[in-house]
Protein backbone atom coordinates (compact mmCIF):
# COMPACT_ATOMS: atom_id res chain seq x y z
CA UNK A 1 0.00 0.00 0.00
CA UNK A 2 1.04 3.26 -1.10
CA UNK A 3 1.85 5.72 2.18
CA UNK A 4 -1.17 8.04 1.33
CA UNK A 5 -3.60 4.81 1.51
CA UNK A 6 -1.79 4.30 4.87
CA UNK A 7 -2.28 7.71 6.04
CA UNK A 8 -5.88 7.61 5.65
CA UNK A 9 -6.36 4.09 7.28
CA UNK A 10 -4.40 5.54 10.54
CA UNK A 11 -7.09 8.93 9.97
CA UNK A 12 -10.40 6.72 9.79
CA UNK A 13 -8.59 4.53 12.92
CA UNK A 14 -8.44 7.31 14.94
CA UNK A 15 -11.42 8.78 14.23
CA UNK A 16 -12.82 5.22 15.18
CA UNK A 17 -11.49 4.87 18.38
CA UNK A 18 -12.79 8.63 19.41
CA UNK A 19 -15.80 7.35 18.65
CA UNK A 20 -15.30 3.79 20.53
CA UNK A 21 -13.90 5.71 22.75
CA UNK A 22 -17.78 7.85 23.34
CA UNK A 23 -19.88 4.41 22.92
CA UNK A 24 -20.73 5.14 19.61
CA UNK A 25 -19.75 1.52 18.10
CA UNK A 26 -22.25 2.05 15.15
CA UNK A 27 -20.04 5.38 13.95
CA UNK A 28 -16.70 3.14 14.93
CA UNK A 29 -17.91 0.25 13.25
CA UNK A 30 -18.71 2.59 9.86
CA UNK A 31 -15.41 4.38 10.16
CA UNK A 32 -13.40 1.36 10.62
CA UNK A 33 -15.11 -0.61 8.15
CA UNK A 34 -14.06 2.48 5.71
CA UNK A 35 -10.65 2.00 6.58
CA UNK A 36 -10.70 -1.71 6.15
CA UNK A 37 -12.01 -1.34 2.44
CA UNK A 38 -8.78 0.55 1.55
CA UNK A 39 -6.77 -2.57 2.27
CA UNK A 40 -6.46 -4.59 -1.15
CA UNK A 41 -7.14 -8.45 -1.24
CA UNK A 42 -6.15 -10.44 0.24
CA UNK A 43 -6.80 -8.20 2.81
CA UNK A 44 -5.03 -11.27 5.89
CA UNK A 45 -1.74 -10.29 4.64
CA UNK A 46 -1.98 -7.08 5.56
CA UNK A 47 -1.23 -6.56 9.13
CA UNK A 48 -3.54 -3.09 9.63
CA UNK A 49 -6.16 -5.92 8.67
CA UNK A 50 -5.66 -7.34 12.04
CA UNK A 51 -6.40 -4.81 13.96
CA UNK A 52 -9.21 -3.46 12.23
CA UNK A 53 -10.88 -6.40 11.79
CA UNK A 54 -10.13 -6.82 16.10
CA UNK A 55 -11.94 -3.49 16.25
CA UNK A 56 -14.93 -3.82 14.39
CA UNK A 57 -15.53 -6.91 16.35
CA UNK A 58 -15.02 -5.44 19.93
CA UNK A 59 -17.64 -3.05 19.23
CA UNK A 60 -19.97 -5.71 17.94
CA UNK A 61 -19.24 -7.62 21.06
CA UNK A 62 -19.56 -4.52 23.12
CA UNK A 63 -23.12 -4.14 21.71
CA UNK A 64 -23.97 -7.86 22.23
CA UNK A 65 -23.79 -8.75 18.62
CA UNK A 66 -21.89 -11.83 19.13
CA UNK A 67 -22.51 -13.02 15.33
CA UNK A 68 -20.70 -10.54 13.75
CA UNK A 69 -18.24 -10.23 16.62
CA UNK A 70 -17.30 -13.49 16.10
CA UNK A 71 -16.95 -13.21 11.72
CA UNK A 72 -14.61 -10.25 12.69
CA UNK A 73 -12.25 -11.75 15.16
CA UNK A 74 -12.21 -15.26 13.15
CA UNK A 75 -10.85 -12.92 10.00
CA UNK A 76 -8.36 -11.26 12.47
CA UNK A 77 -7.07 -14.77 13.76
CA UNK A 78 -6.41 -15.55 9.71
CA UNK A 79 -4.42 -12.63 9.45
CA UNK A 80 -1.21 -14.22 8.05
CA UNK A 81 1.40 -11.56 8.73
CA UNK A 82 0.58 -11.30 12.71
CA UNK A 83 0.05 -14.11 14.99
CA UNK A 84 -3.31 -13.37 16.39
CA UNK A 85 -2.85 -16.75 18.60
CA UNK A 86 -0.39 -14.58 20.26
CA UNK A 87 -3.27 -11.64 21.00
CA UNK A 88 -4.64 -12.46 24.10
CA UNK A 89 -7.32 -9.82 23.70
CA UNK A 90 -8.46 -11.76 20.32
CA UNK A 91 -8.53 -15.07 21.92
CA UNK A 92 -10.60 -13.80 24.57
CA UNK A 93 -12.88 -12.26 22.80
CA UNK A 94 -12.91 -15.27 20.35
CA UNK A 95 -13.85 -17.50 23.46
CA UNK A 96 -16.11 -15.34 24.60
CA UNK A 97 -18.01 -15.45 21.23
CA UNK A 98 -17.89 -19.22 20.95
CA UNK A 99 -19.09 -19.38 24.56
CA UNK A 100 -22.17 -16.69 23.74
CA UNK A 101 -23.22 -18.98 20.69
CA UNK A 102 -23.17 -22.06 22.44
CA UNK A 103 -19.71 -23.50 21.25
CA UNK A 104 -18.48 -24.87 24.38
CA UNK A 105 -15.58 -26.96 22.78
CA UNK A 106 -13.74 -23.80 21.02
CA UNK A 107 -15.15 -21.49 23.72
CA UNK A 108 -12.71 -23.60 26.36
CA UNK A 109 -9.91 -23.58 23.62
CA UNK A 110 -9.62 -19.98 23.05
CA UNK A 111 -10.70 -19.10 26.75
CA UNK A 112 -7.69 -21.25 27.78
CA UNK A 113 -5.30 -19.55 25.15
CA UNK A 114 -6.36 -16.09 26.48
CA UNK A 115 -5.65 -17.30 30.28
CA UNK A 116 -2.79 -18.85 29.29
CA UNK A 117 -1.02 -15.56 28.50
CA UNK A 118 -2.22 -13.09 30.62
CA UNK A 119 -3.55 -15.19 33.77
CA UNK A 120 -6.36 -14.44 35.28
CA UNK A 121 -5.86 -10.32 35.20
CA UNK A 122 -7.74 -11.13 31.43
CA UNK A 123 -10.79 -11.61 32.79
CA UNK A 124 -10.49 -8.91 35.13
CA UNK A 125 -12.81 -6.19 33.13
CA UNK A 126 -15.05 -9.08 32.26
CA UNK A 127 -18.40 -10.40 33.10
CA UNK A 128 -17.37 -13.59 35.42
CA UNK A 129 -19.42 -16.15 33.63
CA UNK A 130 -16.28 -16.30 31.40
CA UNK A 131 -13.97 -17.06 34.00
CA UNK A 132 -16.61 -19.24 35.91
CA UNK A 133 -16.80 -21.13 32.78
CA UNK A 134 -13.32 -21.63 32.23
CA UNK A 135 -13.02 -22.44 36.06
CA UNK A 136 -15.51 -25.27 35.73
CA UNK A 137 -14.24 -26.81 32.65
CA UNK A 138 -10.74 -26.92 33.01
CA UNK A 139 -8.29 -27.51 36.62
CA UNK A 140 -6.53 -24.19 36.09
CA UNK A 141 -4.37 -25.27 39.63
Amino acid sequence: MDDQTLDRIDQLSEEGNAYCDEENYDQAIRVWSEALALIPKPQHVHVESLWLEASIGDAYFLQDDFENALSHFENAKNNIIENAYENPFIMLRLGQCYLESINTEAAQEYLLRAYMMEGKDIFEDESPKYFTFLSNTIDLD
